[in-house]
């Protein structure tokens, strides 16, 4: 039996290696994670630029979704 599974998560780019919101598609429907997968990315969205920082809260393990919402808060 098929199933269809929707997934949220949020990808950090520390260091500049997505050009564009079109690169970030290809790359997750292109992963070898899902290669027996059919994947679809439907919406990706992108904050404004900041400073990296060591301490941000989304640089820990334990960081929350509410940690990473901070950056589209005015979007």
């Amino acid at each position: 039996m098929a199933k269809v599974y929707k997934a949220e998560f949020y990808i950090t780019d520390m260091t500049d290696e997505f050009y564009s919101i079109d690169d970030v598609k290809e790359k997750i429907e292109d992963t070898p994670t899902f290669r027996w997968a059919r994947i679809h990315v439907a919406d990706v969205k992108e904050s404004e630029e900041f400073e990296w920082d060591d301490d941000l809260k989304i640089n820990h393990i334990a960081a929350t979704t509410e940690d990473y919402e901070e950056y589209f808060k005015d979007r």
